[in-house]
Formats: structure tokens, sequence, C-alpha cells
């Protein structure tokens, strides 16, 4: 039996939050540490604080020259202590700022997590601004020293050896309606901690309680339907021009959430647009829910590592989920239609060629429909990257072989389409591939691919239904601890991957989502 450990003092970043912070959990989230920052730039990037001269709208409270307590950001020449950023030249304490996915800004003492970035020395991942000392999760721009893991000097940003990928991209979706997308996600998941983590979020953006009241008992937010389309036509004339929250997209955002939760492969965008979002603001109300799925499944597997169970609530002892393959199913190449205009080629910025990370991306409509938001683009291009080649641990083939057990969960014809054809080629023999993709989880696949796919199979349901035994079972066959993580990671980018590729558009094919990867271990 794999027991639990007892809990650390203070959880470090959202997955700690989310997993529960225990020293096996840390250890095994040291194996693959770039993937774990990537992840916490990841949260930052689509839950954003947002600083200025009035009140803030980003993941906290309060806005003056008076303290600030709770769980988000402070504007003002006050102090704020809680797990959200302060800004203004007082100093922030607390897990927010000095240790929260917040940031810190102004001339006082800020430290967390974060990525510095100046004329002075800076480490670390997060963003520090001001002219006084930084040290942490937050960002930190400015001429005051910044301490952290490695030295960075000059004017651009610096982390530890690398530079972390993704700034916020301002598409108009306010941080209510994020919130109140991630929370509906949270609440499918059965994860209390994100559900009140998510839900203090929406409570400080909204001022009110009562409309994640509503999301977590999953009542009608209209008060007549729980579709978003009737929501969204009742005041969807209410819209401000500049994307301001309104109850019509609150409710369509929800509704979304729950729709590509549950059942992505009949994810539609009708709705979204009745109620006023834009092409942009589309694809960051997905890249949310679809993040916020992925953050939830890889809490689940981590978890699960760690203490043999991944929190959910579900029966233990329940069968193993199975996938039904089929002649929908096809190594064939296959054409993705944008259900949104992508960009166009000449639309791309530098920065968005670096974010793509190579001619194939750039040439592909899907990845150019995910343009429309650059900063959660850059930082998924990296933990898809980080994930699928990262040295050591499983192979590849195997990594293949686990998007494509999720990506037949979900029913995402084109990425199982993508990711059989690169596992049948770095495998060697295209026969066993063939076999998972005609008869799912009954085909004959040798122990070893069974139990690969049955675990990444079984992180893919809402909530996660991978158990103990799943994990013991490839433990006993050799797996490292370094591989099962490695496992855990590309199931769960798939719970992301897939949700994007089915409510952005549709197969006539599907895109060439990670063709662009290398097919090399």
């Amino acid at each position: 039996m794999h027991e639990a450990v007892p809990k650390t003092d203070a959880p470090t970043d959202v997955l700690d939050r989310f997993a529960g912070a225990t020293p096996e959990l840390a250890r095994l989230r040291a194996l693959r540490p770039e993937l774990i920052e990537l992840e916490q730039r990841a949260y930052e990037v689509l839950f954003p604080v947002r600083t200025g001269p009035g009140p803030a709208t980003g993941s906290g409270p309060a806005t003056g020259s008076g303290p600030a307590t709770g769980l988000g950001l402070a504007t003002g020449s006050g102090s704020a202590t809680g797990p959200g950023p302060a800004t203004g030249p007082g100093s922030a304490t607390g897990p927010g700022s000095a240790t929260g996915p917040g940031s810190a800004t102004g001339p006082g003492p800020a430290t967390g997590l974060g990525l510095a970035t100046g004329s002075g020395s800076a480490t670390g991942l997060g963003l520090a601004t001001g002219p006084g000392p930084a040290t942490g999760l937050g960002p930190a721009t400015g001429s005051g020293p910044a301490t952290g893991s490695g030295p960075a000097t000059g004017s651009g940003p610096a982390t530890s050896a690398r530079t972390v990928p993704g700034t916020v991209t301002d598409t108009g979706v306010s941080v209510a309606e994020r919130a109140a997308a991630a929370l509906a996600v949270a609440v499918e998941h059965r994860r209390a901690p994100a559900v009140g983590h998510y839900r203090a979020l929406l409570d400080t953006a909204t001022g009110e309680t009562a409309t994640a009241d509503r999301i977590i008992a999953r009542a009608p937010l209209d008060g007549d339907t729980a579709t978003a389309a009737t929501a969204a036509k009742a005041t969807a004339a209410t819209t401000t021009a500049t994307g301001a929250a309104t109850p019509g997209r609150i409710a369509a955002a929800v509704a979304h959430a729950r729709l590509l939760t549950h059942t992505p492969a009949r994810g539609g965008l009708d709705a979204l647009r009745a109620a006023g979002f834009t092409d942009p603001q589309i694809v960051t109300v997905s890249q949310t829910v679809a993040f916020v799925n992925h953050q939830m499944q890889l809490v689940a597997g981590l978890a699960l590592l760690a203490t043999g169970d991944s929190g959910t609530g579900t029966d233990p002892g329940a069968p193993s989920t199975t996938v039904a393959g089929g002649p929908r199913y096809t190594t064939d190449v296959l054409t993705w239609r944008p259900a949104i205009r992508p960009l166009a080629p000449g639309e791309l910025s530098e920065e968005h060629r670096a974010a793509l990370a190579g001619k194939a991306r750039v040439d592909t409509p899907y990845f150019r429909t995910l343009g429309h938001d650059l900063g959660i683009l850059a930082v998924r291009t990296a933990i898809d990257l980080a994930a699928f080649t990262a040295e050591g641990g499983l192979p590849r083939a195997e990594r293949e072989l686990a998007a494509t057990a999720v990506s037949l969960y979900n029913g995402c014809v084109y990425c199982a389409s993508v990711h059989a054809r690169l596992t049948a080629r770095l495998h060697g023999d295209p026969a066993p591939v063939r076999r998972f993709l005609a008869y799912g989880s009954t085909a004959v696949l040798g122990r070893r691919w069974k139990l690969i796919t049955r675990l990444a199979t079984g992180l893919a349901p809402v909530p996660a239904t991978a158990a103990e035994a799943d994990v013991e079972a490839l433990r006993e066959l050799g797996l490292t601890e370094l591989a099962l993580v490695d496992l855990v990671h590309c199931a769960a980018f798939f719970g992301w991957a897939n949700r994007l590729m089915l409510s952005l558009g549709s197969v006539e094919g599907e895109d060439q989502e990670h063709e662009g990867r290398q097919a090399t271990e």
C-alpha cells in the first residue's frame, strides 16, 4: 500500500494547494521542475492581476490607501496580505505576492516565486516591479536587486537558466468570466480546494456571493434556464463595448465550461457569440476552460502517485475506465476546419512565431487560431514541448500512446490520428496502434501498453477514476517514478489539447496539433 504522508505547512503554488502539499508530492514534482514552473506561469497568464490608479480587476479585493486582506490584489499605498498580490509603495506579506500566484509591484519589498527583469540581478519564476528588492513568485522588474536561485543581469527577463514564456494578453475577458468558468470546472471535478480558490476569485471580482453559490449548486444563472443561449439572448444587449462582465456573459461562459468539461466533442460557440464574445475572447474562454480541466487532471494524477488517492472521491474499487475505438479513428492525415477566423500568416508578430516554436505550427490554421491569445499560447507551447520531449523517463512512443488514449476517450478524432501516427512511427510497428484505434481498451496490446493506456484513460473522466491499483501495476512492471510522472503530465495535457481542438473547430480531419514536434525520442 502506498501510504499518504503528512502535509507540509505551506503550499507553494496552486498545484500544491489543489493537491495537498506533502513531502512525497514535492519529491515527485521535483522530477520535472520545469513543467511545474510552466504550470504556475500558465495559471498566472490566465488569471492575471491588474494594477493601476483605480480599482483593480484581478483576483483580489482591495483598492485604495488602506490595508487589504484576502485572496487578491490591492492597489494604493497601503499594505496587503493574503494569497494574492499587492501593488503600491507598501509592502506585501503572506502567501500572496509573497508566495502566491500573484505579483507584487511598487518600491516596497516583495517575495514570491517569480520571474524578474530589470537592471539588477534577478532569478525565479515570476515578475516583480519597482526599485525595491524582490524574491520569489510574483513578477519583478526595476533597478533594485532581486534574489532567487540563480543570477540574471541586464534589462531583459531572466529566470534560473531560462526565460519563462507567456505575458498576459488582454482580450477583454473579465476576471469574473474567467473565474466563473474555472469554478464551474472545479465543481465538476469535485476538487474542493480548487472550488474554494476559484470561488474566492469570483466573489472578489463580482463583489457578491450569489453567482458562485449558484454555480456550485449547478443552478441556472439567469433564474429560468441552465442554457447559455437563453441567458445570452436576455442580456447580450447590455454587454459593454469593453467586454465587461454581464449576467449573460457569465452564464454563457459557465455553460460553455460545463459542456466542454463533460462532452467536449459537442462543444459549440453559438452561445458565446450570442452573449457578445468576440473571436479572441472565445479563444481565451476556451483556453481557460481547457486549462483548468488539465489542471484538475494533473492534480489528480500527481496526488495519486504521491498518496495512492486522487482526491476525487470516486470508488477506488470501481472497474477501470475504458475507451471504445471504431472506424472513424485512423492514422490518416486529416484536416481541421476552424470555427473562428485564424490569424493570417501576415498577421503573426515575431512574438507569435516565437510562441509557435517552428514553421509547422505557423503553417497550421489551428495554431494561428490560438494566436488570438498570444500569452497563453506561448506558455502552452512550452508545456507541450516539455511534457513530450524531456529527456529520460517514459519513452516518447508511450507518451504519444497516452495522448492517443485520452483522445479516444474525449472523442477527438484528429488528435487520435496524429498521436497514433506518431506512436506507430516511434514504436516501429503500426499493428498494435491500429488495433487500439479499432478496438479501444479491448485491443490486444501487451501488458505494458495495456496498463499505460488504462492509467491515461483513468485520468480523462470528470472526475478522474484512476486508482492506486493502476499505478501499482505499472510499478510492478518496472516503471520508474519519473516515467509515471511523465505519463501523468502527458495524459493531463490532453485534457487541455482535446478541448481546444474540439471547441474551436471541427474535423474534416482535425489540425496538425503537435505535428510541429519532432518525432524523436
